[in-house]
Formats: structure tokens, C-alpha cells, sequence
């Protein structure tokens, strides 16, 4: 009898998933399944839903398995560093991670691909690039870092944190100042809490570009958010929201009409899905092909 050549249908799947908490919502299972039967790579993505008191137990159980990689949402972009053996230059440079891969050495790395899908989202949604651009970032945490990071890459021209915690802002503040000096970058960062104390903070939405909301949508944090002058925005500013269920969100209903234009986080998701991909399996899925197929 003729051995069979072709053994790819008993090739062992590479399994990866995503770690987050509260995330039935999340899109990410349907998107990296559907990028596995685009390229034709046999991977299969699923949800490690856990509560906080459970992620150091579930994250090694996923270690010990020795699973093919993962992504991490909120709330542990942070914490996820504790439990991995080194990270790629600018995820330790962020102190954040959203992307885990099983090298070649059978060790852990950390990457973080949402700098480069804030800055491709952004320039897909509206058509503009960052450099020299006023930004307004509310929140501070894993995602917000992110942002932080690209926007000062890229050149923005001044960028004010917003943050319920004034002194997480601050802390994150003073991070993004070693970051301009290893990116020689002339972005000015300045920081604040939603009391808005200094009269300039106040002043900022009149000549802010770009605003874009990285807190998680929760009870009582929208009406904190409306709290800030967002009345004060220029009509040709644009508003992103890194959330994307439900599509519209609460921040980009209520800014409707006062902005240029808005878009939630989905554009965000699939690029940095796109990256992650390429990073477990070698292959990069074109984004049109992505959509049509969603």
C-alpha cells in the first residue's frame, strides 16, 4: 500500500485563545477562526473567561499546556507581565502586553500590537496621520499605554491623560517622558484628573484633534466622562472609542453631532488580530479579505 503524503489533516491544531474578564462579547474567537480558514492554517481560538482571583492559576494552567499563544485584554495587559519569562522591546518598553506567543526556546514572550493598530485604525477610520495632532486620552490603564506610546512615536504635538486615579495619570505621565527620550520625540505630555484643576486642562478640548476613550465601559464611568467640557470640542475633531460593543457606545452616542467623525474600536481589534496572527503562525491576512468574509 502507498504511504499518504499529505498528513496535514492530523497535524496537531495550534491552540491559542484570549484571556480577559466579563468578555462573552468579545469578537476575537470569530475573528482568528476565520483568519485560519483564510490562510488555511489549522489554529484554533478560543475564551479563557476568569475573575481576577483565578488568573494566576488559569494563566499557568495555559503555561503548563504548553498552548501556542494567547491575547489578553482588560484586566490584565498589566498584570500578564508577572507570568511570562521576557517581552519583545516595546511591549517592556509600554509595560503592557496584549499578545503571548510560545518561542522556539519553549519560553513565553510578550508582545504589545495595539500601538501599531491604534495608529492604522486611526488612519483608516479618518484618514489622518498622528504626528503633530492634539490628543485627549481618557483612561490609564493597559490600553491607554498603548495609545500613549503611538501617539508619541508617530509625533503627536501635545497629549493630555485624563484619568479618574490623578495619580495613575501621573505615574503615566512620567513614564511617557523616558519613553520621548528613547523615541526622541518633541511630544508634550501633561496630565490630569477628571476635576480638570488647571484652567489650561479645561482649555484643551478646544484645540484637541482627536480624543479617544480607553476606559472600560462600567457603572458610573460614563457619567464621569460627561462631566468633562465635551462641549468644547471642535466640530472637525474626531472621537475614537477602543471599545466596540455595542457598536455605537455610550461616549460616541453622546458626542454625535459634535464631532467630524467617530468610530469605535472594531477597525483596532482586526489589526492588531492581523498581528497577533502573523506572530503565532508566520502567515498575515489581508484586512479586506477579513471583512468581507466577517
Amino acid at each position: 500500500m502507498e504511504r499518504q503524503k499529505d498528513f496535514n489533516l492530523f497535524d496537531n491544531p495550534l491552540l491559542t485563545g484570549i484571556f480577559g474578564y466579563n468578555i462573552k462579547y468579545s469578537l476575537s474567537p470569530l475573528i482568528h477562526n476565520k483568519m485560519s480558514e483564510l490562510s488555511k492554517t489549522r489554529l484554533c481560538f478560543g475564551s479563557f473567561d476568569v475573575p481576577p482571583e483565578i488568573f494566576p492559576i488559569a494563566f499557568n494552567g495555559f503555561k503548563n499546556l504548553k498552548l501556542k499563544g494567547a491575547n489578553v485584554t482588560q484586566p490584565y495587559k498589566i498584570e500578564v507581565l508577572n507570568y511570562i519569562e521576557y517581552l519583545s522591546g516595546e511591549a517592556k518598553l509600554i509595560g503592557a502586553v496584549n499578545t503571548v506567543n510560545l518561542e522556539d526556546d519553549g519560553l513565553y514572550k510578550g508582545y504589545n500590537t495595539d500601538t501599531t493598530s491604534f495608529k492604522k485604525s486611526v488612519g483608516y477610520e479618518f484618514g489622518i496621520e498622528l504626528k503633530n495632532k492634539n490628543a485627549l486620552i481618557l483612561g490609564a490603564g493597559g490600553a491607554s499605554r498603548a495609545v500613549l506610546h503611538s501617539l508619541i512615536k508617530e509625533g503627536a504635538r501635545e497629549i493630555l491623560i485624563i484619568n479618574r486615579n490623578e495619580s495613575n495619570a501621573k505615574r503615566l505621565f512620567e513614564e511617557a517622558n523616558l519613553w520621548k527620550k528613547i523615541l526622541n520625540s518633541m511630544s508634550e505630555v501633561f496630565y490630569s484628573g477628571f476635576n480638570l484643576t488647571s484652567i489650561s486642562d479645561g482649555r484643551f478640548f478646544e484645540k484637541c484633534d482627536i480624543i479617544i476613550n480607553t476606559i472600560t465601559p462600567s457603572e458610573g464611568s460614563f457619567e464621569l466622562i460627561k462631566s468633562l467640557p465635551l462641549k468644547n470640542l471642535s466640530i472637525k475633531s474626531f472621537a475614537m472609542d477602543i471599545s466596540y460593543n455595542p457598536p455605537l457606545t455610550p461616549f460616541l452616542e453622546f458626542l454625535n453631532g459634535r464631532v467630524l467623525k467617530s468610530a469605535n474600536g472594531l477597525s483596532m481589534l482586526l489589526f492588531q488580530a492581523i498581528e497577533s496572527f502573523y506572530i503565532w503562525t508566520g502567515k498575515r491576512v489581508d484586512l479586506s479579505a477579513l471583512k468581507s468574509v466577517l
